[in-house]
């Protein structure tokens, strides 16, 4: 059962850095995406932004209800359909959204809905034993010197 929706932010952390295995051992069967993030996601693959990568393990999830639909179109007013789209899920099925996203962040937090990001993947894989310290720190600093701004420089200090 999904529990976790990630957005092209976080997705595309991990691919630039070709770890996004660690996003499949961290949450297996209980995260996936959504259409729209797959498109935004093929697309920066398609212009050579993001690396190609192996996402057939991901399950891509759409929007199905009227009211999904009517929050994505509200949500779309202030984010991109991607982050939209996570946020329409979370809100309607309970789901906590993974996104670096700032404003995504910000409605998320307004809402009530659990949200995390490229950090705090890397934190809980420390955690649960499924990455050393030492290469969650070079993950991350390789994160950032592909151009994602990180509000710490190292993990160690949110162990």
């Amino acid at each position: 059962m999904v529990k976790v929706v990630a957005d092209n932010t976080v997705l595309s952390n991990f691919a630039l850095t070709a770890r996004e295995d660690l996003l499949h051992k961290l949450f297996g069967d209980a995260i996936a995406a959504t259409d729209a993030v797959i498109d935004e996601l093929s697309a920066g693959e398609a212009k050579g932004i993001v690396p190609r990568r192996d996402w057939s393990w991901l399950p891509v999830l759409s929007l199905e209800s009227p009211t999904e639909r009517q929050s994505f179109e509200t949500l779309r007013e202030r984010l991109g359909r991607g982050e939209a789209s996570c946020l329409s899920l979370a809100i309607s099925r309970n789901l906590r959204v993974l996104t670096d996203d700032r404003d995504t962040r910000i409605v998320a937090h307004r809402r009530n809905i659990p949200v995390s990001g490229t950090i705090g993947v890397l934190v809980l894989a420390v955690k649960r034993g499924i990455l050393p310290i030492v290469e969650a720190n070079t993950l991350l600093s390789h994160m950032v010197e592909k151009g994602y701004y990180a509000p710490y420089q190292e993990i160690d200090a949110l162990l």
